[in-house]
């Protein structure tokens, strides 16, 4: 071979393989970058505030309030105390409950040690008994549920329905926009192998209204309620679908 161009091809082969490993090095330095810490280690003796409602103004209870290795539950004036809370240059801090979006931020060593925190509110369901009584309740705690002797309780966010020809559906809270009460006892039909059960009237969001039972109440020793937690209380209401003139969704 020509010797002009021998020395040309290895001045080539060179740069090619300098242009492959220079990338590779360059990898290696931001892996060793990103596997440093994140930062020098820290402590907060104490990390306290309160939790407002970010519409009304007004407390909330029982939120849970938790940042790095601690946790904690805001009382009812929505206040909270977290004691001695380690960090790597940061903490993740969160306050979270059913009726509200969550509230997630990274806290800092300069970041204050009192702090006010305000969540914004989701849609509630709003549940009126016969007697009169209304509740706005969480729509993310709404469940149909029911005791089972020996076993606890059973709730589920899809509840088994079905009509009158014994068509059986699984809808989940999400898809309906009412239901018609109070529930009333019916011979089971199509829908139960034997006994009575519970019957309500539904109406889906997408328009259908029907007349539905409660397959899980074909079994005459469990009496289906409503479960959730009530918007501004906090507190949880367990509700006999026996004593429920309406649910309305959002």
């Amino acid at each position: 071979m020509n010797p002009t161009k021998l020395r040309s091809s290895l001045i080539a082969a060179l740069v090619a393989v300098f242009l492959i490993t220079v990338p590779s090095e360059a990898q290696k330095k931001r892996r060793a970058i990103s596997a440093r810490s994140p930062g020098a280690a820290f402590t907060r003796e104490l990390i306290s505030g309160q939790v407002l409602d970010n519409v009304t103004g007004q407390p909330i209870v029982f939120v849970t309030v938790a940042a790095g290795n601690r946790t904690d539950f805001t009382d009812a004036q929505g206040r909270f105390e977290l004691k001695n809370v380690t960090g790597q240059g940061y903490f993740t801090f969160t306050a979270e409950r059913s009726g509200y979006q969550p509230y997630v931020v990274q806290y800092k060593p300069s970041d204050p040690i009192t702090l006010t925190i305000r969540l914004v509110p989701t849609q509630t369901v709003t549940i009126r008994q016969t007697n009169g009584t209304v509740h706005q309740v969480d729509m993310e705690s709404f469940k149909f549920g029911y005791p089972v002797p020996f076993s606890g309780y059973r709730d589920s966010e899809s509840e088994d329905f079905c009509t009158a020809d014994g068509t059986k559906s699984y809808i989940h809270r999400s898809q309906i926009a009412r239901v018609a009460g109070p529930a009333v006892i019916v011979a089971g039909g199509a829908c139960c192998t034997e006994g009575n059960a519970a019957k309500m009237t539904l109406t889906l969001k997408t328009g259908p209204t029907m007349e539905v039972i409660f397959t899980d109440t074909c079994q005459e020793r469990y009496k289906v309620d409503v479960g959730a937690r009530q918007h501004v209380s906090g507190q949880f209401v367990h509700i006999p679908i026996t004593d429920i003139a309406e649910i309305v969704f959002p």
